[in-house]
Order: structure tokens, then sequence, then C-alpha cells
């Protein structure tokens, strides 16, 4: 009995302790990240069942929305004349159409938009951006 008092003495100090000293507190979420604290390295792909939003800001640009609060920026290679500001019905082509569910989505696939027939699109690579950022570019794109 008297262990168990004082590994829950210990647990309840330690759960104290973090959540007052600053800077040892896990971050909520992205929300708060300015766009100097983030990083902007390009990544090549993105997990599919991370993807929850997709929309087309124009003809040119896709904004990737993801779970946790995160955005992508993909600029792509040239203009993709079926791309109309708001598209979100966006259907994609992975390079190894043999492999059956698309895990993956990466800057090598290419896409088409629903009920458009050829209007197949290259990708780029996925540029990371703040939420501040990805609201901007909704709101070129009259979205919101």
């Amino acid at each position: 009995m008297a262990r168990t008092n004082r590994l829950l003495w210990l647990a309840c100090g330690a759960a104290a302790f973090f959540a007052i000293v600053p800077g040892t507190r896990a971050p909520a979420d992205e929300k708060g990240k300015s766009a100097k604290d983030l990083d902007h390295t390009p990544v090549d792909c993105v997990s599919m069942s991370s993807i929850s939003r997709k929309t087309a800001i124009d003809n040119k640009t896709i904004l990737f929305s993801l779970k946790g609060n995160k955005f992508m920026r993909v600029d792509l290679p040239g203009a993709c004349q079926s791309l109309t500001p708001g598209q979100t019905q966006l259907i994609f082509i992975t390079a190894d159409s043999s492999a059956g569910k698309l895990a993956k989505l990466c800057s090598h696939d290419s896409f088409g938009v629903e009920h458009r027939p050829g209007s197949g699109c290259q990708l780029a690579k996925f540029n990371p951006i703040t939420p501040d950022e990805a609201s901007q570019l909704l709101g070129t794109a009259g979205v919101k």
C-alpha cells in the first residue's frame, strides 16, 4: 500500500512538473506554428489516409488539407485546363496501377477531374504551408 501511494505521488508530481515547466509540453496542433517555425522542405509523397480534403486553387495549384491541421500546397508543373477554382472531385492515378488501392500519393503520380474525360494532369512536390497560408489560398479560390 505504501509503495502504491509513493508511485501515485510520483506520477502526480511528474504530471504537475510537466504542466508547469515551459517548453516541456507537446504542441496541441500546428495552428500556432508561424511560417518561420514550419519546415517548408518539399516532400515527394503523402499518405492517402492522411488527406482529408483536396481543393483546386486555380488551374496550376492544389491545396491538400491533411489530418492534424496540416496543409500541403502543390504547384503543378503546367496548367491543368480541367481544374477550376474550388474543384474538389480529383481522381488520382498511381504510376503502379497493379498495386490496387493507392496508399501514397507522390509527385510523379497524375490525376484527373471527375466527370471530365481526358483531364489527366501531372502532380509535383508537396510543399508544407501553415494554416494561415492555407486559409489565404482558399480565400483566393473563393472557398471557405
